[in-house]
């Protein structure tokens, strides 16, 4: 499989999420993101207008005329950043309604489990997804502010982003089969390209705001999508 397979399976998973057997999975982490982005963003702002404030106030006279440019580039860097971020905070919060729908992309069948006992065993899964990012981006942490090397920044975080991005959202499927996470990182390491192409997708449609919010489960349809052929080709 190469990238354009992996977008194409994002783009397929937006006809899908929204087909008349999988639609109602999506509405509950669709609304979940919803209130997350929003109350993030309402946040933010209050900061955003702070920290406006105060690195005017720094100015000398003469370069008062950059505070027009200051105060817009700021609320529009911390929208997007905002948006993106606040976005894969909802996909942690809608974990266990995300699985959920991807068991239902699946037409897996198992008896059904209450959200509310999925929340222990989701939490821990989402932590040991933290635990193996959390090295790699600090590691690109130290590559941005190391000279040379933070010329390149910019493509790693693509592609970091990009990798992350498929990890999350395609080990839904993965976790409902009951295997290990090490499982969605072999398959998905064996189509490496494929995958990079999906998270790409996802990182880009995450940063568009107001739209970001029904992301995550077009991105957990598509990536349940991505898994089924990666199996397919693997067997």
């Amino acid at each position: 499989m190469n990238f354009f397979d992996g977008i194409s399976c994002f783009t397929s998973g937006i006809r899908r999420a929204f087909t008349p057997e999988v639609r109602p999975f999506v509405l509950l982490p669709a609304a979940v993101s919803l209130v997350v982005i929003a109350a993030g963003l309402t946040l933010a702002f209050n900061y955003v207008t702070d920290l406006s404030n105060y690195l005017i106030s720094l100015l000398p006279g003469w370069l008062e005329f950059l505070g027009s440019v200051i105060e817009p580039l700021l609320y529009i860097s911390g929208f997007v950043f905002g948006a993106w971020s606040f976005g894969l905070i909802a996909t942690v919060v809608g974990s266990p309604f995300l699985g959920d729908l991807s068991m239902r992309v699946e037409r897996l069948v198992v008896d059904p489990v209450p959200w509310w006992k999925q929340l222990g065993p989701t939490m821990l899964r989402e932590l040991r997804k933290l635990r193996y990012h959390l090295p790699r981006l600090l590691i690109l942490v130290v590559v941005s502010i190391t000279p040379l090397l933070n010329t390149f920044a910019p493509l790693f975080w693509l592609g970091f982003g990009a990798w992350m991005m498929a990890v999350q959202f395609c080990d839904y499927t993965t976790e409902n089969r009951m295997h290990d996470f090490r499982d969605t990182l072999d398959l998905l390491s064996s189509h490496r390209a494929a995958a990079l192409g999906f998270g790409a997708c996802v990182t880009v449609s995450m940063s568009i705001p107001v739209l970001n919010f029904i992301v995550a489960p077009v991105a957990v349809t598509g990536g349940t999508l991505l898994m089924q052929q990666i199996r397919g080709n693997s067997s």
